[in-house]
């Protein structure tokens, strides 16, 4: 097994409890229009005189878009460096407040459980609680994965 796959984080060592806590992601203004034009058109999300005349009367990024960021900060922090097979089920996704221009975003991960693969001998699955804040430590966003993973045991060597 080479050095890089010795770094690889497998099931096993996705043991309940564990937690990271990684990045920082300064959102814009620019970015926020262009992801909406693109996959979000509302006012709220378009423009920010229009946004204070909407009910929510703010400016801000969508729950799709916080999303997106936040499965980035989890790819480069902590899901490139796994032997991630692939995601099963996003579930209890919760928008807990607007994500405004200016918002530096990071992310807390922990694993809350892990089970084998009832057919596949070489994989497991990982249950990921995600948890995205702004500097102040404000929670915006949250939601549970289940992430299958490749087993030590099962890996190519």
């Amino acid at each position: 097994m080479s050095k890089a796959q010795d770094e690889l984080l497998y099931w096993e060592d996705m043991e309940p409890g564990k937690s990271w806590r990684f990045g920082s992601y300064a959102v814009t203004t620019e970015e926020i229009v262009e992801f909406a034009e693109r996959y979000d058109p509302l006012p709220m999300h378009l423009d920010p005189i229009r946004a204070r005349e909407t009910p929510l009367g703010v400016f801000c990024a969508s729950g799709i878009h916080t999303m997106g960021i936040t499965q980035r900060l989890l790819c480069d922090n902590l899901y490139g460096r796994t032997a991630l097979i692939a995601g099963g089920e996003i579930r209890d996704f919760l928008m807990r407040r607007p994500v405004v221009p200016g918002d530096v975003l990071s992310v807390h991960a922990s694993v809350d459980a892990r089970t084998a693969h009832v057919k596949r001998h070489d994989a497991g699955w990982v249950e990921i609680h995600a948890e995205t804040f702004r500097t102040d430590d404000t929670k915006v966003l949250e939601f549970k994965a289940r992430i299958l993973f490749a087993r030590k045991s099962g890996a190519a060597t």
